[in-house]
């Protein structure tokens, strides 16, 4: 039989997406511009699944804001505090698809759940394509800014040594004719039933492509996931957080060290200055002129990977915090060493790096303060001299 012929049960797909609606420059209860933009991506969706009603998602939620929820930790989005429920005219092998959308924001961030799947119906994982048609659900269509997380679902009828060759074939069929297609990275057992974990390995968020596929062999497994629902969304909020923050703490070394270079330029500049007071002078002043821009941007610049070493670590121990409510409901045999090892390792490596690329450009900012404020001083000087040499004339 071949791989994509394996038949699994039940077949679903979670799209668990993030995108940041609030930042540190703004005023407490201001929304970012592009905050709406998931919202916007999400109704873009009506026309793939063929749901018309979709479109106006974003308008249901705007009517149900108010500046006072907007400053809330947890906030549910929709009016009664409910999921949208859709039923598009998707069917496969009789059985009708089913589309649930939840929106809420966490602390400084949107966040949506949309659930798609088939009930009493075993069909190929080959299927799984229909769950994602026109690649409508990648990151790169979703755009959330602090990226995705999918769960591909389903209820195995084979031998549990087959769950792998599964779970490759669900992931295989779900990214057909995309090649933004994950690779296998870890795999573990949560309430009982494997769990499969794919990334492509992507810095950028709007890029990164991961996946889990969860195959429900135990009977209390879906029960575990309804009691820990909250806690396993918040869970990955706080990975896309922790993710997209070292991206950003990327983004801002590159940044700054091209500033280290020119700013060495001008140091060395500064050491080659010629010895004609009148040239002298004018090049001195062309550089406070020019440097003070540069180095205020430096010091911005180190501010902010701070920030984002701090934004780490604050994620890291709510993400610990999550995972702990995940473990108080984790059976016997469970295994979840790919969730724990994204915060004892991965994470810890990222707030290593930010620490040494501070420890390297933190003295860059002092010598060129120090430079900034002898080039005032020779100025001060030069020009005092110059205008006692012309009033002697």
């Amino acid at each position: 039989m071949p791989d994509s012929a394996l038949p699994i049960k039940n077949p679903s797909v979670t799209l668990y997406a993030f995108h940041l609606c609030q930042d540190l420059s703004q005023e407490l209860g201001q929304l970012r511009q592009d905050a709406d933009q998931l919202w916007q991506h999400c109704a873009q969706l009506s026309e793939p699944f063929g749901i018309p009603e979709l479109k106006s998602f974003p308008e249901k939620l705007k009517s149900s804001r108010s500046q006072t929820a907007i400053t809330s930790r947890y906030l549910e989005l929709l009016p009664d505090n409910v999921c949208l429920t859709y039923t598009p005219p998707l069917h496969i092998a009789g059985s009708g698809l089913k589309v649930d959308v939840y929106p809420v924001k966490i602390h400084d961030t949107y966040a949506i759940d949309i659930t798609l799947y088939y009930q009493n119906v075993t069909v190929p994982a080959s299927q799984f394509n229909r769950l994602n048609p026109q690649g409508c659900l990648l990151a790169s269509n979703i755009q959330a800014s602090l990226g995705q997380t999918l769960v591909l679902y389903g209820e195995p009828v084979g031998t549990p040594e087959e769950d792998r060759t599964l779970a490759d074939a669900c992931v295989d069929a779900f990214f057909q004719g995309s090649d933004q297609k994950p690779e296998f990275m870890a795999s573990g057992q949560l309430f009982g039933s494997p769990i499969f974990a794919y990334d492509n390995g992507k810095e950028k968020p709007t890029e990164q492509c991961h996946v889990l596929v969860w195959l429900n062999r135990h009977p209390e497994t879906l029960k575990l996931v309804e009691k820990t629902s909250l806690s396993f969304f918040n869970l990955l909020c706080c990975r896309s957080k922790i993710l997209f923050a070292y991206h950003e703490a990327r983004w801002c070394y590159g940044k700054t060290r091209e500033l280290y270079g020119k700013l060495e330029q001008e140091v060395k500049g500064f050491k080659e200055l010629p010895r004609d007071p009148e040239t002298r002078l004018e090049q001195l002043k062309q550089k406070l002129t020019e440097m003070p821009p540069k180095t205020f941007e430096y010091a911005g610049h180190l501010r902010d990977l701070e920030d984002h070493k701090t934004a780490i670590a604050t994620n890291a121990a709510n993400y610990d915090t999550w995972l702990k409510k995940i473990r108080e409901f984790s059976l016997k045999d469970d295994n979840i060493e790919f969730l724990e090892d994204f915060l004892n390792q991965r994470t810890k490596l990222f707030q290593n790096q930010i620490q040494i690329n501070l420890n390297y450009l933190k003295p860059g900012q002092q010598l060129f303060d120090q430079m900034l404020g002898s080039i005032r001083g020779i100025v001060e000087t030069e020009q005092a001299q110059q205008e006692k040499r012309c009033g002697s004339f």
